[in-house]
């Protein structure tokens, strides 16, 4: 497994491709924007894409999504309780910034859902808090988890969005992020990667 990270769109996102080397097949994650960064690193990876996973429904995750799902012919999948958020531009933040974007999931997902992409087992963890649809994707395997706006290093995601919830994420996150084992690595929507085990005793927004 390879895990490239661009920091794409107007608040930094981080979008991350999955590459499985044996076949050179990849997942997006996040696509927040610069779809012309993104697929210029597709072309270089020399791989082919085969879904756009959401974490959640913010404009800043999905920027580019329908650019990149029409390019490869791909499906969106999304949190099944994101799915109006993602439609709505007041919701999904993006009206607040001025432009407003509206679009929509192929693929709703609940939560312990496992999918077969790429070549890659990936758990469905349901993480609300920030949105009320967030996930997270988690890769067993690999001890990987994608966290997008659930946890961040040393931080928590803003719950004062439409839809968000305090209680919820900080739940979410004792019960699906920290009983992950202590060696998970996480990488979320914004800022650097970080571990399980360093969030358990250092985060102190939980």
């Amino acid at each position: 497994m390879r895990i490239c990270r661009l920091t794409v769109g107007p608040i930094s996102t981080n979008c991350y491709i999955i590459v499985e080397e044996s076949k050179k097949r990849a997942l997006i994650v996040d696509p927040g924007g610069d779809a012309d960064r993104i697929m210029n690193k597709i072309k270089e990876l020399q791989v082919s894409v085969e879904a756009i996973l959401l974490t959640h429904g913010h404009f800043d995750h999905m920027l580019a999504a329908d650019t990149l799902r029409e390019k490869y012919q791909v499906k969106v999948y999304l949190g099944q309780d994101d799915s109006e958020l993602i439609k709505n531009p007041m919701e999904n933040v993006s009206g607040m910034f001025g432009k407003p974007m509206s679009t929509h999931a192929d693929v709703l997902l609940r939560d312990g859902q496992v999918l077969e992409l790429a070549g890659f087992e990936i758990k469905v963890l349901a993480t609300p808090g920030h949105t009320k649809g967030g996930v997270c994707y988690y890769i067993e395997k690999e001890s990987v988890a994608f966290s997008g706006d659930t946890i961040f290093q040393a931080s928590v995601g803003r719950s004062d969005f439409p839809t968000g919830s305090g209680a919820s994420l900080s739940k979410s996150i004792r019960e699906k992020i920290f009983t992950l084992p202590e060696d998970t690595q996480l990488f979320p929507g914004h800022g650097d990667s970080t571990v399980v085990s360093y969030e358990k005793k250092y985060n102190m927004f939980v």
